[in-house]
């Protein structure tokens, strides 16, 4: 009995045993298969968008270049001054470090009221950010080198100047370049960012890809990132090996090592040439482009690329500065000073938060186009015919199990839902903060987030209301309830084209052309656009081709 209870035993085990191996081997089954299409879908990104990647990699490069080039210059310069001055120590240092604390997004917001967007605003952040280990670096370095050194050298007759340039400085190259090295790597990760402000990049591919759920080109932005920051911070590391630089400065470098620092340079310089004249015929053209602004959804891109595909059949030079962050509150203000020339606004959005009127006042087009133009001196072309206005969502079964059809009966059962919503829906007045007066919801938990996390945190439960764009494409997908505005809270954000008056004296033909999409979209057209991009995976770009070809332009 005993061998058989052991034999028992023995069966069990190897039975556990078996299912376990199954079980590890489905999930590396799984796991390879997916990395298999994972870089099967990937190939095919690469593939169809190779010019496009092509641009982002030349705008990144350049920005990189540049802001290291300046912060190695401005930060080994500061680095010295507060050496040699030990007041300016005391108020320089502690600035930078502050500088490094603050989060690198608000710094960009920052800085568009005082230079605007793009490159100038991205290239003052990256500077002010890669400062920090630029000036600790060097700072340290000089002030760790020995004192009987520094007493040898004046001892063999060096004066200041030689025994900063031929001593100090000398013996501080290694530092400085662990400085420099942790720099570059960090301004390639930031210069990402700079996408949201029109700075370009390939930050642009990454937030492209989470605006329109396309995780392929998120994926494929982040690669190549990641990919730019290991060759860079192997650039930096040839004038690091076996102290080349520093050899180099002493006129104690060997053949190969002058070689290998040459090389290294020449290199740089020629991908920073390559990369320029990539860009120059598409940025210096003979006649200066108009510039097409848009947020940062992928309704905006699919909108941005009607309005540049229609322009551009017309013969008239177009560039494009779509995702930019902050929508509104930092397009408008780009608008006035001349950085972008034209983009598709609602107004609803232009009535409350441009003009300021109040909720309680219905929204009147004529007003808005007129208090445009008059304070502005900005056109608006028309209406596409489509009402893109907020609502509340909460799906389909919580709204039978509580009987929910309007907002109304949201706020009576609000404590038993946690709300989730994008950053400036909980600080607007025609939002969040307007809403709660009116309906008086008081809800379990409210939950901040991008306003492209919203539904992926619905679909995993972490919130089970949200607001919505009427012309979503997940209501369709997650088949949401869109709940009844009872009270009518939400004034109609109808989409139209707003554009500067100088471009119409420029291009009076563009007033004319963008004419042609007055009243040719409806919610559901504009709704199931943005299914396509969003559910369906394809390029906005395609999708607005195909509707232009539809209708005809």
């Amino acid at each position: 009995m005993l061998g058989m209870g052991v034999f028992k035993q023995l069966i069990k085990e190897l039975y556990e045993w078996l299912l376990h191996s199954i079980d590890v081997a489905t999930q590396h089954l799984v796991a390879m298969v997916l990395k298999i299409s994972m870089v099967k879908y990937l190939v095919k990104e690469f593939h169809d968008r190779f010019i496009y990647f092509i641009d982002l990699l030349a705008q990144h490069f350049i920005i990189v270049a540049l802001s290291s080039l300046l912060v190695l210059v401005f930060g080994v310069l500061i680095g010295v001054f507060v050496f040699y001055n030990s007041k300016a120590r005391a108020f320089l240092l502690p600035v930078v470090n502050f500088l490094y604390t603050i989060p690198s997004l608000a710094l960009f917001a920052l800085f568009i009221p005082v230079i605007g967007v793009g490159l100038k605003n991205a290239l003052l952040v990256l500077v002010l950010y890669g400062l920090l280990p630029i000036v600790h670096s060097t700072y340290n370095a000089l002030k760790e080198v020995r004192e009987e050194v520094i007493k040898a050298a004046i001892g063999l007759g060096c004066n200041p100047k030689e025994l900063f340039f031929k001593v100090r400085f000398l013996l501080a190259i290694p530092q400085i370049l662990v400085g420099l090295r942790i720099a570059v790597v960090m301004l390639v990760a930031m210069a990402g960012i700079g996408a949201l402000i029109g700075a370009g990049g390939l930050g642009q591919a990454i937030f492209r890809g989470l605006n329109t759920q396309n995780t392929t080109l998120l994926v494929a932005g982040s690669l190549i990132i990641a990919l730019f920051s290991v060759l860079a911070d192997q650039f930096v590391s040839v004038f690091q090996h076996e102290n080349a630089l520093q050899r180099l400065f002493s006129q104690n470098a060997t053949q190969k090592q002058k070689r290998r620092v040459y090389i290294n340079l020449a290199v740089f310089l020629l991908l920073l040439l390559a990369s320029a004249l990539w860009l120059i015929p598409r940025n210096a053209i003979e006649e200066k482009p108009l510039v097409v602004a848009t947020k940062p959804s992928s309704e905006q891109y699919i909108l941005g690329e009607i309005l540049s595909l229609l322009l551009e059949k017309h013969h008239i030079p177009i560039k494009r500065a779509f995702g930019i962050g902050g929508g509104t509150m930092n397009i408008h203000p780009a608008l006035l000073r001349g950085d972008f020339d034209l983009y598709v606004e609602y107004t609803g959005t232009a009535w409350v938060n441009t003009l300021k009127n109040p909720l309680t006042q219905k929204v009147d087009f004529e007003t808005i186009k007129k208090r445009y133009e008059k304070e502005f001196n900005l056109l608006w072309v028309g209406l596409l015919g489509f009402n893109n206005t907020y609502s509340l969502a909460i799906s389909k079964e919580d709204a039978q199990k509580y009987a929910i059809e309007t907002f109304s009966d949201l706020a009576l059962h609000s404590p038993n839902f946690d709300f989730g919503a994008e950053f400036d829906f909980f600080e607007r007045e025609d939002a969040f903060k307007g809403l709660i007066k009116a309906y008086r919801f008081h809800f379990r938990s409210l939950h901040e987030m991008d306003i492209n996390l919203r539904y992926k945190s619905f679909e995993s439960h972490k919130i089970n209301a949200l607001d919505v764009f009427t012309t979503d494409a997940q209501i369709k997908d997650l088949d949401l309830k869109v709940l009844k505005d009872d009270k009518g809270f939400f004034p109609n954000y109808q989409a139209g084209i707003i554009i500067r008056k100088e471009v119409v004296k420029k291009y009076p033909e563009a007033l004319e052309i963008l004419e042609k999409l007055d009243s040719k979209f409806s919610d559901e057209v504009m709704q199931d656009l943005n299914y396509q991009v969003e559910v369906l995976k394809k390029s906005p770009k395609i999708v607005a081709k195909d509707f232009l070809e539809r209708l005809g332009l």
